[in-house]
């Protein structure tokens, strides 16, 4: 056990204190020695050890021959200690981790990494300070003061570090009072980390308070891309940990709220205990544990090699006397039903290989009975290794066949796995699981007399349709049904076996006939693209003007700010109402548009000159604008949705006009509300006395502007040419910020929509001072347009879900509580077309995310600082 205290030392001063030390408190300090230390940490792809709860290091020391390796638990900081198991070994030169020759050591790694793989996925560098603490003569502690060097593709860190390790001569109040005395002395900051876990969390960009502590996430990754219940816990679970809401994981991954709020709930109370895939070390009463001999050497070089004998799945089955001509039965039921279900399991070629070997062998212990018998057919398994067959693959069937047990069910799942106990990680287990789901319903398509195989599948509302070939093949099905209930927990889809119909001589025309259409579906989608091709040329060149006509003054870098603000108001106000009229009448919903774009600029303006100009005053126009901004916003985002949907009509083939007519009918009625209440408002008083008080507020400028000197005249920067630079690279600050957040896997739509205003608020204090920016200014502005849209389009499509979502399950708009209907209702009204769409703006939003940090890459490069730098040498360059 390691007991230790961790500092960071964030002072430069207080690290050559420490380096200088010779007393601490009451204790002597021994002459210092220096090494430079390179460590590699060591896991499988899947990071199996990190999951596992562990680390592995392989440790180089400066002027030692060989190397130390070392295997530390994860965590284990409370009450501002750290307490963590640890195992160390010296490695002589030449030999790999595996030949370890601390047998602890070598068992942990094969029991964590099921014989996989070891590569170095992080590796840092450090110069150590070494000393003892003393008391007389008894050594306390060890004292390291190090200058820790992180470097993670492009990025690199440096930090410093000061560890107090406990030796035996010391105590845990005696590290209490030297912990004390380091913080009321220094200016030390408490580490709960480890210097690999501060590691991971730099090498995966993560905040240092996540939902998910690094075992945590290591299971929840490996489950992740699982197709099962479990599968949907760990991406749920990783997507909170990054920030999404339950909210918006509701629209993404179509579950319902309060769903992700109780296992949000339930992990924070049991945190891995909802995943049943608990390590237990203990051997447990009644039940056999196995340990691999690793002492042997590694199962990579062959069983054979290492002094195993290999069998084949045909010489065990006759060695122990097993029916063979009924498990290959029971294998081409289990196959079926793999190859039949693929869409919700998702598993590939070396699970269905795997699943026939389990298939095969699942009554390989038959000669014992009950309870006994898969006891007695895993432990076959695991002590005659079979062919070309790795060690992971090997505990997995060991795993499939132990939990064919009649007595475990989805209510005592949890118990069993942790009985079990075959140290696999949890993406193993977990597919195990799956594969044994599927073997559990075979089994019982095999009776004595008659053979049953599945043959037609149907997917239905909820469950699937299975045709069973065989003569009378009721009785079966009931018992299949029955045996199914693994499965459906697992997937939440019912298995129903009946029996197969007699005739499908029709089914191979039918499948000819689908790809001729699919056929001519993809080509009449080619041609929609290339209508949208021009379509989106178009519109560029419409934006394009647009953003021309907005530039109707030229800035001076001269001007004062105020006066530039006054200019700007003047401007985008006389827009704002030279487009009201359009928006009034509804014929033309670029109007509409245009009129709250202008809006947007008068409060962006607000924004950017916010510093010299009197706030006071200008606050109560601000509010008229935002009451204006959100009349119009209903309107807008309502045509905004209809327009999308009617270009992803564009892209069906014919005969689907008329697919979203449903949906359109709500909308259209939406609609017309909306554009009532905005009427009401632009008929309304309060509209009116804005842009009355607005209009005499623009008259009087000097009024609101700010002085230009403080009240000893000393001198304000207040032009453009002074203050301009600091606010461009503030608002590029502002974006830059969101780095943390969005980059990654994962991102919060929440937290992209806020990147998206700030990035507008970069992109229309460009647009305002373009005259004086030179040439570097368009491309900047054409760049943050890209981005712009693009999370644009992913708010939109995120929105867009959350609609569509809301009217398959109501029928309504927005619902309140009153107009919901029943689930029944819901099911049988549920139009496809609409469920396609939904379906398509869905895959839209993922595309959106998977495809945002080429987006954000753009804003992010040195070349678009240096455009930014340039811009602002053109600033002083046009003086």
């Amino acid at each position: 056990m390691e007991i230790e205290s961790k500092f960071l030392v964030p002072e430069e001063t207080d690290f050559k204190a420490l380096e200088n030390l010779s007393r601490l408190a009451s204790y002597t300090i021994s002459e210092a020695q220096i090494q430079l230390i390179e460590d590699a940490f060591l896991d499988t792809e899947n990071k199996d050890i990190m999951a596992a709860g562990y680390y592995l290091r392989v440790r180089k020391a400066s002027g030692e021959k060989g190397k130390w390796v070392t295997i530390k638990s994860l965590g284990g900081f409370e009450g501002g200690t750290h307490r963590r198991e640890e195992h160390v070994s010296f490695l002589p030169e030449g030999l790999s981790v595996l030949e370890c020759p601390d047998l602890r050591i070598r068992n942990m790694i094969f029991e964590f990494t099921s014989g996989l793989n070891l590569s170095p996925f992080i590796t840092l560098k450090q110069k150590r300070i070494i000393r003892q603490l003393k008391l007389e003569e008894k050594q306390i502690a060890d004292l390291y003061l190090d200058r820790v060097n992180l470097k993670s593709e492009s990025r690199k860190k440096t930090y410093n570090e000061f560890e107090v390790e406990l030796k035996s001569g010391g105590t845990i109040d005696e590290l209490e009072d030297i912990r004390d005395f380091l913080l009321s002395h220094y200016k030390l900051v408490e580490s709960p980390f480890s210097k690999f876990e501060r590691a991971c969390i730099f090498r995966e960009n993560l905040p240092e308070k996540t939902l998910l502590d690094l075992r945590e996430r290591a299971v929840c990754t490996q489950l992740a891309n699982h197709k099962n219940i479990y599968g949907k816990y760990a991406k749920i679970l990783l997507l909170i940990d990054r920030g999404s809401s339950p909210a918006e994981l509701s629209l993404l991954l179509k579950v319902p709220e309060p769903e992700i709020e109780a296992l949000l709930s339930r992990f924070e109370k049991e945190r891995l205990s909802v995943f049943p895939f608990t390590k237990t070390k203990e051997k447990l009463p009644g039940k056999m544990v196995f340990y691999f001999q690793s002492g042997r050497g590694g199962p990579e070089r062959g069983w054979t090699e290492i002094g195993y004998e290999e069998w084949t799945p045909e010489a065990l089955l006759k060695f122990y006397g097993a029916d063979r001509e009924r498990a290959e039965n029971i294998k081409k039921g289990a196959l079926a039903l793999f190859d039949g279900l693929s869409a919700y399991h998702g598993l590939g070629k070396e699970e269905r290989e795997l699943l026939g070997l389990a298939a095969l062998l699942q009554n390989i212990g038959s000669t014992a009975s009950g309870e006994e018998k898969t006891l007695i057919s895993r432990e076959i398994i695991l002590t005659h290794p079979l062919k070309d067959l790795k060690l992971n693959e090997l505990k997995m069937l060991a795993l499939i066949t132990e939990l064919q047990d009649f007595s475990i069910n989805e209510k005592n799942l949890y118990l069993a796995l942790e009985e079990i106990n075959t140290c696999l990680s949890p993406a193993f287990q977990n597919k195990a699981l799956t594969l044994a789901a599927f073997l559990r319903t075979a089994s019982t398509l095999e009776t004595e007399n008659q053979r049953f195989l599945p043959f037609r599948f149907r997917q239905l509302a909820g469950s699937v349709e299975i045709e069973l070939l065989g003569p009378d093949a009721e009785k079966t099905a009931k018992k299949a049904e029955k045996r199914s209930e693994l499965w459906e927990y697992l997937f939440s889809t019912e298995l129903r076996f009946t029996q197969a119909r007699e005739s499908h001589e029709s089914e191979g025309s039918e499948r000819a006939s689908e790809k001729t259409q699919q056929q001519e579906e993809a080509e009449e989608k080619g041609e929609g693209k290339t209508q949208k091709k021009i379509e989106d040329k178009v519109e560029k060149k419409i934006e394009r003007k647009k953003r021309k006509e907005t530039q109707k003054f030229t800035v001076s870098p001269e001007d004062s700010m105020a006066f530039v603000a006054h200019r700007i108001f003047a401007y985008q106000f006389s827009q704002m109402l030279a487009h009201e009229k359009g928006a009034r009448k509804g014929g033309d919903i670029e109007e509409l548009h245009d009129m709250r774009v202008a809006v947007r600029r008068l409060r962006a303006a607000a924004i950017v000159f916010d510093e010299y100009l009197e706030s006071e005053k200008l606050e109560p126009h601000l509010k008229g604008l935002r009451r204006t901004l959100g009349a119009l916003g209903g309107v807008r985002d309502l045509d905004v949705f209809r327009e999308k949907a009617e270009n992803y009509l564009k892209t069906l083939p014919s005969g689907h006009e008329h697919d979203l007519d449903p949906l359109f009918i709500t909308l259209s009625e939406e609609r017309e509300k909306a554009r009532e209440n905005m009427l009401d408002y632009l008929d309304s008083e309060k509209y009116s006395r804005f842009k009355k008080d607005f209009s005499e507020f623009l008259d009087f400028p000097e009024t609101w502007a700010l002085p230009t000197t403080t009240e000893k005249h000393d001198s304000l920067p207040h032009r453009v040419k002074d203050v301009l630079p600091s606010i461009l690279y503030a608002r590029l600050a502002d974006i830059n910020a969101y780095s943390e957040w969005v980059e990654g896997p994962y991102v919060s739509v929440e937290r992209l929509h806020r990147l998206r205003i700030a990035a507008k608020g970069l992109r229309y204090t460009l647009e305002f001072f373009e005259s004086v920016l030179g040439k570097d200014a368009e491309t900047l502005i054409k760049d943050f347009k890209v981005l712009q849209d693009h999370l644009g389009d992913l708010h939109d499509a995120a929105v867009a879900t959350g609609m569509l979502g809301s009217y398959l399950r109501t029928g309504t708009w927005e619902p309140s509580e009153n107009e919901k209907v029943s689930s029944e209702t819901q099911i049988s009204q549920r139009p496809g077309g609409v469920e396609a769409y939904l379906e398509y703006r869905e895959e839209e939003l993922l595309t959106l995310l998977n495809t945002f940090p080429d987006a954000w890459e753009k804003v992010r490069t040195e070349e678009f600082r240096k455009r930014i730098e340039s811009s602002v040498r053109s600033l002083y360059e046009s003086l």
